[in-house]
């Protein structure tokens, strides 16, 4: 049977009329075991530590991990550290599923005045956007500095320190008639078929009401490849001004769109550097390496800003992915004749 680590189980809960443990979604008692951890030995975990610590975990024991609304209680430096740990104790095969607040909806509320009036009710009371940001009062009042909050996320930025801690593949929602965020992160490529089977499995479903069913998911999709392919008959044209402002409204949508980033990286290029564009290039490549141009288009902006003690390295995680050998080799000695005239 397979095992998942509860990362901050906190106290262990029964249904009242089976007395069976309470589980998160997808993590069934007839598949699963659940290893408890927690920073707090009053409730009784099996293992007793931190997210930065997991020491008392062997490293690659565990099939998966399910951490709900810890990771906003860590330090924004104490993130990676922690995402290194699951990444550590977690099998090649395993992943990750993680739920926490989602910053942007609650600061729609304190935008509208309401920091301190009620969000939602809770078990544990009126949760107000105050409590979402800092932690939740009560029980920090009475001396429970545990629950205070000391970093936050949007899904962008979730999604995108997950792939920075090494994960390979990551998808995520967010709820925000509910205020939370929740990715799976698996440590191994997989399909994308089976990256979202595993997502329709252990994450909760979007609310009817929040506009993301499937085909409002399709129909979105297909607007912002409407908008692509007009973007890009404007930059073939030389119309940068309009291009450039059509990709800003696809990453306005979808942040980490590779061919938004990859063709407002090269208007970048030609209307202020290639310095400028480099973080548009490099998520291009992150988000989609299986592309050729988006890794020629990052290197060739490497040499523009006289960055190029980093390329070689470049060169050879690129041809692990899309970038074929006879370009790398292209590229190499333009490399090579750039540095001779230095």
């Amino acid at each position: 049977m397979k095992t998942f680590l509860h990362v901050g189980c906190g106290p262990l809960y029964r249904d009242p009329v089976t007395q069976q443990p309470n589980r998160p979604q997808g993590f069934d008692l007839n598949s699963w075991n659940e290893l408890r951890l927690d920073i707090n030995p009053a409730v009784n975990p099996d293992v007793v530590g931190t997210m930065t610590d997991m020491s008392a975990v062997p490293s690659g024991s565990v099939d998966a991990i399910f951490s709900s609304h810890n990771i906003e209680h860590l330090y924004p430096h104490e993130v990676p550290i922690a995402l290194a740990e699951f990444k550590r104790v977690l099998r090649p095969d395993g992943f990750v599923v993680i739920t926490c607040p989602d910053l942007q909806s609650v600061c729609a509320l304190v935008a509208q005045g309401k920091l301190t009036e009620p969000a939602y009710i809770s078990a544990a009371g009126p949760i107000a956007p105050l409590d979402i940001l800092y932690g939740h009062r009560p029980p920090m009042s009475q001396g429970n500095l545990y629950m205070s909050h000391r970093c936050g996320f949007t899904l962008n930025v979730l999604l995108g320190t997950l792939e920075s801690a090494g994960f390979a593949k990551v998808v995520g929602i967010c709820r925000p008639d509910y205020f939370d965020l929740w990715a799976l992160a698996c440590v191994s490529g997989i399909g994308d078929e089976q990256l979202l089977s595993l997502a329709r499995q252990y994450l909760p479903e979007q609310p009817a009401g929040a506009g993301q069913s499937e085909q409002a998911a399709q129909d979105m999709q297909q607007a912002i490849q409407d908008v692509l392919t007009l973007a890009q008959s404007h930059q073939q044209n030389g119309s940068l001004a309009e291009a450039q402002s059509l990709y800003l409204e696809i990453l306005n949508i979808e942040p980490r769109h590779a061919a938004a980033n990859h063709g407002l990286g090269l208007i970048e290029v030609s209307l202020k550097s290639a310095a400028d564009a480099l973080p548009r290039l490099e998520i291009a490549v992150e988000s989609n390496p299986a592309i050729e141009q988006y890794w020629v288009s990052y290197v060739d902006a490497l040499m523009l800003s006289g960055i190029t003690h980093s390329i070689p390295d470049v060169l050879t995680l690129g041809q692990q992915h899309g970038l074929q050998p006879e370009t790398a080799q292209v590229l190499a000695n333009e490399l090579a004749e750039l540095l001779k005239t230095k």
